[in-house]
């Protein structure tokens, strides 16, 4: 179908133009280049997990939020995983018209990529692009060093001898005199004042060298063409032993052998492989406990890593914990993932204009952990004497689709036409292993029979399958006005047996104005194009046996025996049917000046119905929930891209696109009784659904300041409460995660064989949920905090302060009243240079004595400054701790965005790299 024909909501983004940036994941090197298109790259750490993406914003809450991955035709998972340099370009189907012929699955959104193949152009053509990174933590949290923390806990010490109580009542009456605290000489003097002073962050960070490699081999001929593709890639995290590295393998061929038949074939390989550092959870991970941990013990002392347990004789107790560079350089966390992904495909030409395709393509993935922490780990491992575990996790996916194209003009008429069939089947299979209480780490996990306590084994099966029947029509008059209609019936095994099938959808609407015969004395307006369109889509994207009754079966001892057991876990409901998405579209398309000054704006408006949710039923069914259809939610939003040729010459150029997305989202309903929905809760915070609110917003109390020695003066608090967290009495919402705008500016310019590219990246309307404010100044004392501690907390002179006064968290101490509240939300807007780009392109007269047919040379900064609000006091914004991870999938939990427990630093990388055909 030609562009002009087109009447949905298309945004195109070009391989050689997302290559720039040189990231890991192709979706990285997608932000900012495709409009509604919301890319959330919450961790800086190679392949541990992939970014998550939200297309015209999120409307769904139990079912994925996922957009569908279409690479060559082929529904890819895991696509976090595939190769960038092997992509061509990426289309992103947003609004109903253009994601309806995938119906059941494109409610989300539709990736559509299409990879390189062989050499159109015909001959042979070889080319290598290649380049090495240096990449170092970006930003640092303001932690105590050694002497502000020991002057934090004396601090602490004056306060509670000054206000506190302790359990009994009684007024405490401790000692000032530092030598009687700091008492372990090993790390102080006889004073009190600490020997050493050791800056966590960069001891288990580091200056990470990666390197990329890329080789291609494409040849063309009169009926045949073939393209082969090696990649190898070394990306090193900057934190200590953490890395991911690629070797990934694709071949590409392309006949016509006859007149009537014409043949493609395309096969990748990819296996990766990395160990990483756990971002899930509030566990003692090195993310947690290089900010955490004290800072006056050094790494080793006398040979020996240390940890909270290393201090002797000291009247204070600590958070457990091991140092970070003991965790990150012992813990063993190897992922080993394969993909072997392909499709064939027949195409008949049946007569002229009428094709007959078919194609059968597969996914299949093969995961494995192999995991284990070693003995001396405290509070990881230590209490367990060594923990090992392994998972295997294979994933079976298969597509087949038929159909007939038909291209037609006639006179000033154009038609295509398109009707088909497709079967899918997706088959799951899990197994996991774990045990513990090993004699010596020596075995880790490859002789998991050394440990004593073993868990018992694990494994899982699921299966799903589809059957679909599509038609699409599209129709084009004098090159001025089109139609395009397009429907699609889907039947899927997840849903209850009264609705398997559903029908979905769509019709769009276009007028090209600039064809108009009253458009032909001008000459400012190059192009206009409006476009309309409504349609239905579809979410399958649901546990597989959610409508039926399921049996767990587990084991129990009963007399020293152990015995077997099974019980129904869950209600069925058969009239369990399809989430839909509704979504009316209306844009248009402007070209000034000859198209130097290109304008593509929408607005759309989608409702997303019968809402895929758990819903409460009566007690007395044996039950707290079934799976049913209820509630609805709604967003509305803008897509804008402006494009520029601010200056075009034979020696100089220079353009400017503008990329800004607006959403709205609110949800319509939740059932028969509209209750809130809790989730990721923890510290009497939590995310929440709640009718008319935004999908992921944060719920807490509200700061209303501190107690302060006038307070307790005028009879409003007692003594025992001065400086401690003033708030309301209910909980309320105090921010959310999903950002009102995103956008992008890029900027290029050329002169003469040089090129200047400057990419900056900005989110607004968002706030960022600073979770590590729970130990970073609620629990100090056990642990290190962030120096606002010492200089913004209320002191008995500071009033206003809305910073609790210092309280130590040590056993037999005060105690530090920690609630999740207003004043650990931050602003969570910024402004990054995503990247920034100098190039430079040898001519054919200065490779004429060379082998080589191109050469170029670029050196680029990615994340080269990152402004933020000044009450942001994390290593980024934009991240989250809340994981899932389900019998081996790990992705971002899809309503804690923006909700932070510690995170894995974002890095700023320099990257030297060439592109050379020869």
């Amino acid at each position: 179908m030609r562009k002009s024909d087109v009447t949905g909501s298309i945004s195109t983004a070009k391989g050689e133009e997302m290559l720039k940036a040189q990231n890991f994941s192709a979706l990285d090197n997608l932000r900012g280049k495709a409009a509604g298109v919301n890319i959330f790259s919450n961790s800086s750490q190679p392949g541990a997990y992939g970014s998550r993406v939200v297309i015209r914003g999120q409307a769904t809450i139990n079912a994925s939020s996922d957009p569908l991955y279409v690479v060559d035709g082929v529904v890819m998972e895991n696509f976090y995983l595939m190769n960038p340099n092997d992509i061509e370009s990426m289309e992103v189907l947003k609004d109903a018209s253009a994601t309806a012929i995938y119906g059941a699955r494109g409610a989300n959104g539709v990736i559509m990529v299409t990879t390189k193949r062989g050499n159109k152009e015909g001959g042979t053509k070889v080319s290598y692009s290649g380049s090495v990174s240096l990449a170092h933590r970006a930003r640092k949290m303001d932690t105590m060093n050694a002497q502000e923390w020991c002057d934090a806990f004396m601090q602490g010490i004056e306060n509670e001898n000054r206000w506190g109580s302790d359990k009994d009542g009684n007024p405490f009456n401790w000692s000032t005199n530092r030598a009687d605290w700091f008492t372990d000489r090993r790390f102080f003097d006889s004073n009190g004042n600490p020997l050493y002073d050791t800056d966590w962050q960069d001891e288990a960070t580091r200056t990470a060298i990666s390197h990329n490699h890329q080789l291609n081999v494409q040849q063309g001929g009169e009926k045949s063409s073939m393209g082969a593709f090696l990649n190898y890639t070394d990306n090193q995290g900057i934190m200590l032993n953490t890395y991911s590295k690629r070797l990934n393998a694709k071949i590409a061929y392309d006949a016509n052998p006859t007149t009537w038949l014409s043949t493609a074939v395309n096969l990748a390989v990819n296996h990766t492989w990395g160990n990483s550092t756990p971002e899930d959870g509030g566990g003692q991970d090195a993310r947690r406990t290089m900010i955490e941990m004290v800072p006056w013990m050094p790494v080793q002392y006398d040979g020996k890593y240390t940890s909270t347990n290393t201090p002797e004789g000291m009247p204070m107790d600590f958070e457990a914990m091991s140092n970070p560079v003991h965790i990150l350089k012992t813990y063993k966390n190897m992922n080993y993932n394969t993909k072997v992904f392909g499709n064939a495909a027949l195409t008949f030409h049946i007569i002229e204009g009428l094709d007959l395709k078919t194609q059968f393509g597969v996914d299949a993935n093969f995961k494995t952990l192999h995991k284990y922490m070693p003995s001396d780990l405290v509070n990881l491992a230590y209490d367990q004497h060594g923990r090992a575990e392994r998972y295997h996790a294979n994933t079976l996916y298969w597509q087949e689709e038929t159909y007939l194209t038909y291209n037609k003009t006639i006179g000033e008429h154009r038609i295509n036409a398109m009707a088909g069939l497709s079967w899918q089947e997706r088959k799951y299979d899990y197994s996991r292993m774990y045990t513990e209480n090993f004699t010596s780490d020596f075995f880790e996990d490859f002789n998991m029979d050394a440990g004593t306590k073993p868990d018992a084994p694990k494994t899982y099966w699921e299966r799903w399958a589809m059957n679909s029947y599509f038609l699409r029509f599209a129709y084009t008059f004098k090159d001025r006005y089109s139609a395009t209609i397009t429907g699609r019936y889907d039947g899927s095994s997840k849903f209850g047996k009264n609705n398997k099938y559903a029908f979905f959808p769509s019709a769009g609407l276009a007028w090209n104005i600039t064809q108009e015969d009253f458009m032909s004395d001008q000459n400012t307006i190059s192009n206009l194009k409006l476009h309309t369109s409504y349609g239905l889509t579809g979410n399958s994207e649901i546990g597989v046996y959610k409508s039926l009754a399921t049996v767990t079966s587990e084991t129990l001892l009963l007399n020293g025996t152990r015995n077997s057991y099974s019980y129904l876990n869950r209600l069925p409901n058969s009239d369990l049917r399809w989430e839909k998405t509704a979504q009316f579209d209306i844009g248009f398309d402007l070209g000034l000046f000859n198209n130097r000054i290109t304008l593509d704006a929408s607005y759309y408006n989608k409702k997303t119905s019968d809402l895929l949710l758990d819903a409460p039923v009566p007690h007395t069914t044996g039950f707290e929930t079934v799976y049913k259809n209820i509630g609805s939610i709604r967003n509305q939003g803008l897509d804008l891209m402006l494009s520029t040729r601010n200056i075009d010459t034979k020696d100089f150029t220079w353009t400017t696109s503008i990329n800004a997305n607006f959403n709205k989202n609110k949800i319509l309903s939740l059932g028969d009784n509209d209750e809130d929905i809790l989730k990721n809760e923890w510290v009497s915070g939590a995310s929440i659904l709640r009718v008319g609110e935004s999908v992921g917003s944060f719920y807490g109390y509200k700061r209303l300041g501190v107690y302060t020695i006038e307070d307790y003066e005028a009879g409003n608090c007692e003594k025992k409460q001065i400086g401690r967290a003033k708030r309301s009495s209910e909980r309320e919402i105090i921010g959310k995660g999903v950002p009102d705008w995103t956008g992008s500016m890029i900027n290029t310019l050329r002169y003469k064989n040089w090129d200047f590219t400057l990419d900056l990246q900005f989110v607004a309307g968002v706030q960022t949920l600073q979770q590590f404010y729970h130990s970073t100044y609620d629990r100090f004392g056990q642990t290190n905090g962030l120096t606002n501690i010492l200089y913004d907390a209320y002191n008995g002179t500071n009033p206003n302060s809305m910073q609790q006064a210092i309280w130590l968290f040590n056993g037999g101490h005060a105690g530090q009243d920690t609630l999740t509240d207003s004043q650990w939300v931050a602003n969570g807007s910024y402004l990054r240079a995503n990247l920034i780009q100098l190039g430079y392109t040898f001519d054919s007269n200065q490779l004429a004595k060379t082998p080589f047919s191109s050469l170029r040379l670029y050196l680029n900064v990615n994340n080269a400054f990152l402004i933020t609000a000044k009450d942001f006091n994390g290593y980024d914004p934009e991240s989250t701790s809340q994981i899932s991870t389900s019998n081996g999938a790990v992705s971002p939990e899809q309503f804690g965005q923006n909700m932070a427990f510690f995170s894995y630093p974002r890095a700023r990388t320099f990257t030297l790299g060439v592109n050379v055909t020869f």
